[in-house]
């Protein structure tokens, strides 16, 4: 248990908080899962899309899905994932690039929170 609380805090320490996050880890996750190395939460693509907004085009649901199995849900054929390849123009692509680490339900809820918080 404190070796636990010793890692988050020193991740914590390494992403640095900009007091703007209103999740619970999510500032830490954030740059933990390696979403920061590939993502902006502005409109400016990095490697990935920019994530400008995108709490507010897709459900939770869905990103909570996207985020805890990113294959699963590439193939799973669903509206919602259609219109995510529609509009980064990935229809024909057989499988997603994104190499997200594997995280747990509430590691995505709480990267959610960060996002929505900070313009994601």
């Amino acid at each position: 248990m404190k070796r636990a609380l010793v890692i988050v805090m020193a991740l914590a320490f390494v992403v640095g908080f900009t007091g703007q996050a209103a999740a619970g880890d999510g500032a830490a996750l954030w740059g933990s899962k390696k979403c920061k190395n590939c993502h902006n939460l502005s409109a400016k693509k990095k490697v990935g899309p920019g994530l400008a907004g995108v709490t507010g085009k897709r459900s939770e649901e869905w990103l909570v899905k996207w985020l805890t199995d990113t294959k699963g849900t590439w193939k799973d054929g669903s509206a919602e994932t259609e219109q995510m390849k529609k509009d980064i123009g990935k229809e024909k692509q057989k499988r997603p690039k994104m190499k997200a680490p594997k995280m747990t339900e509430q590691d995505a809820k709480d990267i959610i929170a960060y996002m929505k918080a900070n313009g994601g």
